[in-house]
């Protein structure tokens, strides 16, 4: 994926490369997709003689992969890994994880379980650490001045909550609403429930925690549909909800409850009813048969991540394989579980991206065309990740420089050098896609300042984005549940609680209930008729 592409060094939207010019057009004019020549280049960190002086560089570079060109330095990282591997030797004390055996036999013939223990770095390994990276210094940034699991783990959740916007579920069939892996789910900012799910659990890993997909089985037994994340501590499973968008609260509407509590008590889920037509989707007796899925794929399964993350410690430390079979163990005495497995949907994903077609890998590579035409975002993205925002090399003067006035995207003409790579029939065509999407990037660009700035806890700042920069610029636009969403937890944050009820009731999204359900709980506590702090409010 080339996102970092030459588009004019100054404010980063006013050129073409080749290769978006090659997307624009459908691929219609039958231009090749170009080499990485034209993009920016900059060097990574000189490799050394000494020992571990390879490694030492992919680390430093891991540190820093915003400053690059990800389509040279990705595969430079594989090499010095490959490299480094041959020289020096190293070790690890790594076997495949028994849970393998549990998967479907289509996915267990994948070849890249098949290859699981190979010792040879391949791209897809360098986006695996590229996301791992991201995810480490997401959960920094997000747990902020927490030590508590628990604390952690809500903080962790509400980021994942107000920064990946909630989509319709996808068909299993995985065609027009395809599913992410974690890294696409991070760049576009967008998931289903189980996406938000999944980067709910690997932000808790990169914190030492250990959270689950639950799933509730059919009176079978042997089909178990998603339910929620559940964060293991002491023997017991809190439960967080990614439909709602909320965990669930706990007795009396405090904390957040276990998986024993709401089995033990079925007036639990129904406090999570709006009305009678509106009831949680989950009643006490489907409990009966619940499925601890574990997270695992065939990067943070192999013996190339093993032997990665166990030469990394202290500040350089990253997450990089799944806990397996040990968190079986750490499983066994908590009550109401059933069975624990693997969770087949990363492997699921591999099988589908192996088997696409031209046309499909052409529709995913057009979903991440923002990116290219505009590569200001994309480093704005990266920086945001990293908790960088302010000065002239933090996410808001990125996305700052993605806000082109209206006028100028209105006007927008292919420049002479871009107008001779398509043909004189494709370039009305070109020019259209490239207005619409200068306005897509200017749509994200305002409502990812409106994140800043809520990280910033400049919340005055953060209603002026997604009010009056993304709502009342783009009322139906690509990010108004979200801009509403997070609107509401800047009034809530100043407290303009009128406000923000008004913006939860009247929320028609696919996490309206949620939102209904806090703007209930949030009257109660007003009222003194619930508890003195929105449980989900942390």
């Amino acid at each position: 994926m080339n996102v970092r592409g030459s588009l004019g060094r100054r404010s980063g939207w006013t050129t073409l490369s080749s290769a978006v010019i090659c997307l624009l057009v459908g691929f219609a004019s039958g231009c090749d997709q170009p080499s990485s020549q034209g993009t920016q280049k900059r060097g990574p960190a000189s490799q050394t003689n000494v020992q571990g002086g390879l490694f030492d560089s992919v680390v430093e570079n891991l540190d820093r992969l915003e400053q690059f060109d990800p389509n040279q330095m990705l595969p430079q990282i594989c090499d010095r890994l490959n490299q480094w591997y041959v020289q020096d030797k190293p070790k690890v004390d790594w076997q495949p994880d028994p849970l393998l055996a549990g998967l479907p036999n289509e996915l267990r013939n994948l070849a890249a379980v098949k290859t699981l223990d190979v010792m040879k770095y391949r791209l897809p390994d360098a986006w695996y650490l590229q996301e791992s990276v991201w995810l480490r210094d997401i959960s920094k940034v997000a747990r902020r001045d927490q030590f508590e699991d628990l604390a952690v783990a809500q903080r962790l959740f509400d980021w994942t909550v107000r920064n990946i916007q909630l989509e319709p579920d996808a068909t299993i069939e995985y065609t027009q609403q395809n599913h992410h892996r974690p890294y696409e789910t991070l760049l576009l900012g967008r998931g289903q429930a189980v996406d938000r799910a999944w980067i709910f659990m690997l932000l808790a890993r990169q914190q030492g925690l250990d959270v689950v997909l639950l799933g509730v089985a059919d009176e079978s037994g042997k089909t178990a549909r998603p339910w929620l994340p559940a964060l293991l501590i002491g023997g017991e499973l809190h439960l967080f909800d990614c439909r709602l968008g909320l965990p669930i609260p706990g007795p009396e509407g405090r904390g957040v409850a276990t998986l024993a509590q709401a089995v033990a008590d079925p007036r639990m889920l129904r406090r999570l009813d709006l009305d009678n037509q509106h009831s949680y989707p989950l009643e006490p007796e489907d409990l009966k048969h619940v499925v601890a899925y574990i997270e695992g794929s065939p990067s943070n399964l192999s013996r190339r991540m093993a032997l990665v993350e166990s030469r990394l410690a202290g500040k350089r430390r990253i997450a990089l394989t799944s806990p397996g079979s040990a968190l079986v163990d750490r499983l066994k005495n908590v009550p109401h579980l059933a069975e624990v497995k693997l969770w087949p949907l990363p492997f699921e994903i591999w099988l589908w991206q192996s088997k696409l077609g031209e046309a499909g890998m052409k529709a995913a590579a057009r979903e991440m065309v923002l990116f290219q035409a505009i590569p200001t975002l994309m480093l704005g993205r990266a920086l945001y990740f990293k908790g960088v925002y302010d000065g002239e090399k933090g996410a808001n003067k990125c996305f700052l420089n993605a806000r082109p006035p209206n006028r100028l995207i209105a006007d927008w003409k292919l420049p002479p050098e871009a107008a001779k790579q398509v043909k004189r029939e494709d370039i009305s065509k070109v020019e259209a896609a490239q207005v619409l999407l200068l306005q897509q990037g200017k749509q994200s660009a305002s409502f990812w300042l409106g994140l800043v700035a809520f990280e910033q806890q400049d919340f005055p700042s953060a209603i002026d984005w997604f009010g009056k920069r993304t709502l009342e610029a783009a009322p139906n636009g690509p990010w108004s549940p979200a801009a509403r969403y997070n609107l509401a937890r800047a009034y809530e944050a100043v407290g303009e609680l009128d406000r923000a009820i008004a913006l939860y009731e009247s929320d028609n999204s696919l996490q309206s209930h949620g939102n209904k359900l806090r703007a209930r709980w949030l009257k109660e506590a007003r009222a003194g008729t619930g508890p003195a702090e929105n449980p989900a409010a942390k």
